[in-house]
């Protein structure tokens, strides 16, 4: 046993070292409504200097390092401030939000130091509202789904493409191309996925990525602008970025870089920002070097533009347009009538199951006829149950189980995604 505590207690001084200096050594007790109960474990030179960085560290575990078991583990803050930190522990701000005494479960003194462990109630609404107060967004899960400002902390995964013409063509070949036939095309995209992960976005290589996931066909494919609209929306990621550089010298061997990015949300192709940033004119033809300055004038008010608009498409849902017809070899059964497998009114059931599934149950279904179906609805972006992202495809495959509940072996619903519309035809 004594083994155990040395090693445990090795695990906590190590972490004493790094620059959190807090313990992960953080469970979940219990969780009553807006409370939950931590056991938590901590160091220091004396007994209450042992209570009391357990205490912390079961705050600073909740904000950045999740807790098992709690909201599956995620960290509450999606992006960390050392400022708020700093102040929030200094200060004791985090007495505010103890439900209760803390409760010291055990201590031991070991080479000199104390090990404590703590039980520590917390309330999630009070300590939620301060991280709000002062502005830093809550991860997907912990948001309050119902609040206007919910989902601030969807924080999107960026993807980051060459800009290609009809000349080029739109292929992923002759994005492929732009990149691995240009010094410069290939150093904007990683140093842009730098700058973005600066601002604390995660980022994906786009031609891994596809190598990856994509058929030979479609790699090599010719396409047209729609299927080019396709093939954007197969890329990894919720926002495409694409990046045009354009590099000028004037008579007097003066050049300038101009980097124009527009970055378009994936599922629905909806522009979220546009902005082009220049060099400026320098006496060089070293076209990395005024990349370079380019970039450096990306400024802070892009990515808050960018997520500003990412967030309020967040608010409102992701708009979907759903047809629903009968082919032709379906004569004996139309959507006027109970369902096969269920016996329930049809258009009640799916009536039903759109109100559970659009975006704060708005939609609209007054368009139909026996045979024919035409919906509207917003669906979310972030599945707050399972706490992952819902995409168009999770919205198609819900459907589908819906319509095996309801029409059993006797018909089969085939559905097509087209963009931001699924075609649904009932064989």
């Amino acid at each position: 046993m004594k083994h155990c505590w040395m090693f445990l207690l090795g695990i906590v001084l190590c972490a004493q070292v790094c620059a959190q200096n807090y313990s992960d050594n953080v469970t979940l007790v219990q969780e009553n409504g807006n409370n939950v109960t931590l056991l938590s474990t901590g160091t220091g030179e004396k007994k209450k200097d042992a209570v009391e960085h357990a205490t912390k560290s079961a705050f600073n575990a909740l904000f950045h390092s999740g807790v098992p078991e709690l909201k599956n583990g995620v960290p509450m803050v999606a992006v960390a401030r050392k400022d708020f930190d700093y102040r929030f522990f200094s200060e004791a701000r985090y007495i505010n939000h103890l439900a209760g005494e803390v409760e010291t479960v055990d201590t031991d003194k070991i080479s000199g130091r104390y090990l404590a462990t703590v039980r520590v109630t917390i309330n999630l609404k009070s300590l939620s509202a301060e991280l709000k107060r002062n502005e830093l967004s809550l991860s997907p899960g912990w948001s309050d789904a119902k609040a206007a400002n919910a989902t601030a902390a969807l924080n999107p995964t960026i993807v980051i493409v060459p800009y290609t013409t009809a000349a080029d063509g739109y292929s992923f070949e002759a994005m492929l191309k732009k990149v691995e036939g240009s010094r410069l095309n290939r150093y904007v995209i990683d140093r842009l996925a730098e700058e973005f992960q600066h601002h604390g976005y995660k980022t994906r290589d786009f031609i891994s990525q596809l190598q990856n996931s994509m058929n030979t066909s479609l790699l090599r494919m010719d396409t047209q602008t729609d299927d080019a609209t396709m093939l954007v929306q197969q890329l990894p990621g919720d926002i495409v970025v694409t990046a045009e550089v354009v590099v000028n010298t004037d008579a007097g061997n003066n050049s300038e870089c101009t980097l124009n990015l527009r970055a378009l949300e994936k599922q629905t192709n909806g522009r979220l920002a546009t902005v082009p940033f220049s060099s400026g004119k320098y006496m060089t033809t070293d076209s990395l070097k005024l990349a370079d300055h380019a970039i450096k004038k990306i400024q802070d008010d892009f990515f808050a533009q960018l997520q500003a608009s990412f967030e309020d498409m967040i608010k409102k849902g992701r708009e979907v347009f759903v047809e629903i017809g009968l082919s032709q070899s379906v004569s004996d059964w139309d959507f006027e009538q109970d369902s096969p497998a269920t016996g329930d009114y049809f258009k009640d059931a799916l009536d039903e199951w759109l109100r559970e599934h659009a975006f704060q149950g708005v939609y609209d279904m007054s368009n139909s006829t026996d045979k024919f179906v035409n919906i509207r609805l917003n669906i979310p972006l972030w599945n707050m149950e399972k706490n992952r992202s819902y995409t168009l495809s999770n919205f198609g495959s819900d459907m589908r189980k819906f319509f095996k509940e309801q029409l059993g072996d006797d018909y089969k619903a085939s559905t097509t995604a087209m963009g931001q519309k699924l075609v649904v035809t009932i064989e």
